[in-house]
């Protein structure tokens, strides 16, 4: 096979991420001489507004017009960037199995995790955001962008008394236990894909989506299907306060997702299990529920 050119964000977790997805592609003996590329986007360039202020797929598009223009051949992303609608003429594939999916806390010294009343807690997301204020309507959120790394450091020199971050950032990065506490996935919904590497290839490059389409994680891709499916449907992005958790356990499919209504200031939510094989069914049962819900 041709050496294969990837593109990725410049920091330390995308290549965490892309070490991560290579690894898996060797387990699964697929073997191929590789070069990087680090791209950096608009929201790496930008650390002072805020994501709702910039809009959709601000950590990709580059990435995505690279692909295109065949400076790379294959993106690693978080999936939780991806905006629904990818570039026109791209493909994603969803390989290896999930990380931890849920938000997580991380507080100075001294600060419990188990009382957030009136803390300064950093997060960058309006889905967070909703979900803290839910939580304990005292917190005082406050912005905060940058990688992780910055985001701990500003934490440290205590401009915060907590920020929200995702586990599998963390972990991934062998932060775990900086980690003060877990949020519950059921109630402190995830995004849609948090936890999953995915790749982002030319549609047209037979050889190599031949190779990737081996290497799928057929639960990985059924369960992000189902939360893409939501998102898409709801036609919701990531400046709207939503969250959408698929997973399997055992034979048993569960989905459950949580909106914030701004306008009305109240939480609509839904949860539906179903057999394994009937996970798709319980997905549109979802969406139906949550629209007829979001439009009385």
């Amino acid at each position: 096979m041709r050496k294969i050119v990837f593109g990725i964000r410049k920091s330390t977790l995308a290549r965490k991420q892309l070490d991560e997805f290579i690894t898996y592609l060797v387990k699964n003996k697929i073997i191929f001489d590789y070069s990087i590329k680090t791209i950096q986007t608009a929201g790496d360039k930008d650390q002072k507004s805020s994501v709702t202020q910039m809009g959709q797929g601000i950590f990709t598009k580059e990435i995505e017009r690279a692909i295109l223009n065949k400076e790379i051949d294959c993106a690693v992303h978080s999936l939780k960037d991806m905006p629904v609608k990818t570039e026109k003429g791209t493909v994603l594939t969803f390989c290896g199995s999930r990380e931890d999916a849920r938000d997580c806390l991380v507080a100075r010294e001294g600060i419990s995790a188990n009382d957030l009343k009136g803390l300064r807690i950093g997060t960058g997301s309006p889905r967070r955001n909703a979900f803290l204020k839910e939580l304990e309507p005292t917190v005082k959120i406050l912005q905060i962008r940058g990688n992780v790394d910055t985001r701990l450091r500003k934490l440290y020199q205590g401009e915060y008394d907590g920020i929200v971050l995702a586990a599998c950032g963390l972990k991934r990065l062998g932060y775990a236990d900086r980690i003060s506490c877990y949020f519950d996935a059921d109630t402190f919904i995830p995004a849609a894909g948090q936890g999953v590497v995915c790749s982002q290839t030319r549609d047209n490059d037979t050889e190599l989506n031949e190779v990737l389409k081996h290497s799928v994680s057929s639960i990985t891709e059924q369960v992000v299907f189902a939360e893409r499916k939501v998102l898409e449907a709801l036609q919701v992005g990531c400046q709207t306060p939503f969250g959408v958790y698929a997973r399997f356990e055992d034979d048993t499919f569960i989905i459950t997702a949580k909106l914030f209504v701004e306008s009305s200031q109240t939480f609509i939510s839904e949860r539906r299990t179903s057999n394994k094989s009937d996970f798709l069914k319980a997905t549109d049962q979802l969406i139906s529920s949550m629209k007829s819900k979001i439009h009385v």
